[in-house]
């Protein structure tokens, strides 16, 4: 079944990269989520989307799918999830796409009951075609198109490879111990999906992201494993950092909703088995905004402080 699957992404990741490769570099409709402007969405998210959405339901009509461009219904969606699940993002990089920088993804993973079992990722690259599939699925390796692939091995970070970062780690966090200073040269490309597979690949030696969505890393997860690599998480709750498994643990007790699974977060580190260990434990938030809140404002409370015992 889970072959059957992923032959089934990988055509129909490569039929989403078409659709991605024919509006890219051209003028495009562009929306925006929020009233920021930060939260894009254009008109290649959707066509792919509705593509890859209509693609599985006739392929696998009793499969459920979680899109990152649903609609309002099926975001605020009580219903329980399938047992087998497609997660798609049909864009991942979108501020990247729409200024004409390919550094993107299209992204399917697909879940059995909360375990990843499938992935099929499109990533632009300069090869004939103008881009490769990355594929995997639970046991079976993982290959940019018929290409095996592996994570960059090594017993710690190498300094002068590369590693993925989110922008903000600069400021709110750092290494401790023997990695200051000496944790690898970094790279943030804005799109999460894309860096999963530049570590299932061996680009990135090592990629950490602060709080991605169920989406953004359903399929890349799987790909980093079936490269040989492991991904460290710790879940809400949770104060150690572990070996990813199934997504949703909890799944075998209750079957979430598909809102609740659109509200999955968990920070990541992805990367060989003995980098990415080492790395979660030794990334160390430095501060958080809530504590830098409290140290401007301390000397406030102290005059109010001061000035109510005066009364």
């Amino acid at each position: 079944m889970a072959e059957e699957i992923e032959q089934h992404a990988v055509e129909i990741a490569r039929g989403a990269g078409r659709i991605l490769a024919g509006h890219f570099g051209r003028p495009i409709e562009v929306e925006f989520k929020d009233e920021h402007e930060r939260d894009p969405v254009t008109a290649a998210d959707k066509e792919a989307q509705e593509y890859l959405a209509a693609e599985i339901a006739k392929r696998f009509p009793d499969h459920g799918i979680l899109g990152e461009e649903g609609t309002k219904e099926e975001k605020e969606s009580e219903e329980p999830a399938k047992d087998i699940l497609w997660v798609l993002d049909p864009l991942d990089g979108t501020t990247n796409f729409m200024n004409g920088l390919p550094v993107f993804a299209s992204s399917i993973g697909v879940l059995y009951r909360g375990w990843p079992m499938a992935a099929a990722l499109y990533v632009p690259w300069p090869n004939p075609e103008g881009g490769f599939v990355l594929h995997c699925r639970k046991g079976g390796g993982c290959f940019a198109d018929d290409e095996a692939v592996s994570v960059h091995e090594s017993d710690e970070p190498v300094p002068s490879r590369l590693i993925g970062v989110p922008g903000y780690f600069g400021v709110g966090q750092g290494f401790t111990g023997k990695l200051a200073g000496k944790a690898g040269e970094v790279r943030t490309t804005g799109s999460i999906a894309y860096e999963l597979a530049m570590t299932a690949r061996g680009v990135l030696q090592y990629a950490m992201f602060g709080a991605p969505r169920l989406w953004d890393m359903a399929a890349g997860v799987l790909a980093v494993i079936e490269a040989g690599g492991t991904v460290m998480t710790r879940f809400r709750g949770e104060r150690r950092w572990h070996p990813m498994e199934c997504l949703v643990p909890s799944w075998e007790e209750k079957t979430p909703t598909m809102k609740e699974l659109r509200g999955w977060t968990a920070p990541l580190v992805a990367g060989n088995r003995k980098v990415a260990p080492m790395i979660a434990e030794n990334v160390k938030r430095r501060f958080s905004l809530s504590s830098q809140f409290r140290k401007l404002t301390r000397p406030l409370r102290r005059r109010k402080k001061k000035s109510e015992t005066h009364r």
